[in-house]
């Protein structure tokens, strides 16, 4: 029998502990208690455990093993005040997991292995959407963003108000990352969803709106930032988010938001410095600030346009005290916070 390329599982829910507060009052809440298998909470989490893209790509490997690592560290964060007083009595309906969907290529170049992995991923995501949830997923490859995208995609053109593809939102996408991931190449691979993003919104009729935060000029070359050009993306370059004002960004990022009705967020964990995030398929020799990526991720966030949103490229096998599950971890911490407080 042929080894399936693809398998779902149940939520695990034993990743899911944390420490005990038994002489505290109910208030010290930690996420690991208020986690369960998804079930149409207001999010959902989901797993692409899956770096056949990276390998694909020629980056180095390792990064499927992260998806429960990230949850691991999540679990242990302590529920804010603000969430325990705006849901008081309805922790139970905020947090599900969707688990993972495990890419089996035999730790090689493997066809359709990834492709498969994709389109596995994007049916949960479109599921949650539909019911009302805001998946996140974890990766995993930024082939991950290909998925993202494909299960929104679904979701919107199966609306009964959007029949009529002239009348689909119009979509946007914003990237934290060091490349542009605008590769073309003969497979998909992790530097090539965006571009495939691209074709498949302009085979559809629909416009290509991607803005890419925190771009590098040395880890992109010149023919991409040529393809960037000719397909209009707005970039935010590493430097412009070390030299420019928060304000002057800021408008940037919101006159991005406002020209589109809903958006995919999505963070390459290599758009922070190794020295901060070691643990990565691509590390990063200058980078952005953490506190810059966190304060413009809620500021996404807070516009309620964000209907899906992934982590991708923590690799654990480079990771350095579980340094880079941690700052996913907070990061995964503030979408989920300001997307509930915004509700």
């Amino acid at each position: 029998m042929t080894k399936p390329t693809v398998s779902h599982t149940a939520a695990d829910m034993t990743r899911w502990t944390g420490r005990a507060e038994p002489f505290e009052t109910d208030r010290a809440r930690y996420w690991y208690q208020i986690a369960a298998p998804y079930k149409q909470q207001r999010i959902g989490l989901v797993g692409f455990a899956c770096d056949q893209g990276v390998r694909r790509n020629q980056g180095r490997v390792g990064a499927k093993a992260a998806p429960p690592l990230i949850r691991q560290v999540f679990a242990a964060l302590p529920v804010i005040s603000a969430l325990q007083q705006r849901f008081d009595g309805q922790l139970a309906t905020l947090l599900g997991d969707a688990d993972d969907i495990h890419c089996h290529d035999d730790n090689d170049l493997a066809a359709l292995t990834l492709e498969q992995a994709q389109i596995a991923y994007a049916d949960k995501v479109s599921h949650i959407i539909q019911q009302g949830g805001l998946p996140i997923g974890l990766g995993g490859g930024h082939a991950i963003a290909y998925g993202s995208f494909l299960g929104l995609w679904q979701t919107l053109i199966k609306a009964d108000t959007f029949h009529d593809k002239n009348k689909l939102p119009v979509i946007g996408i914003i990237n934290f990352d060091a490349h542009l991931d605008i590769r073309q190449s003969d497979v998909a691979t992790s530097g090539t969803p965006f571009r495939q993003i691209a074709e498949h919104l302009s085979e559809n009729g629909q416009p290509f709106n991607y803005c890419c935060i925190g771009v590098s000029r040395l880890s992109n070359t010149a023919a991409l930032f040529d393809r960037a050009e000719q397909l209009g993306v707005h970039i935010i370059s590493d430097e412009d988010c070390h030299y420019q004002p928060w304000e002057v960004l800021a408008k940037q990022i919101e006159a991005f938001i406002n020209k589109v009705d809903v958006l995919y967020l999505t963070i390459d964990m290599d758009c922070l410095p190794s020295s901060v995030v070691p643990g990565v398929s691509a590390p990063a020799a200058y980078g952005i600030e953490l506190p810059f990526v966190e304060r413009a991720v809620k500021l996404m966030m807070a516009s309620g346009k964000v209907k899906v949103a992934d982590i991708a490229e923590i690799n654990p096998t480079f990771d350095i005290d579980s340094r880079s599950c941690k700052v996913a971890a907070r990061l995964l911490a503030s979408i989920i916070e300001q997307h509930l407080l915004t509700l």
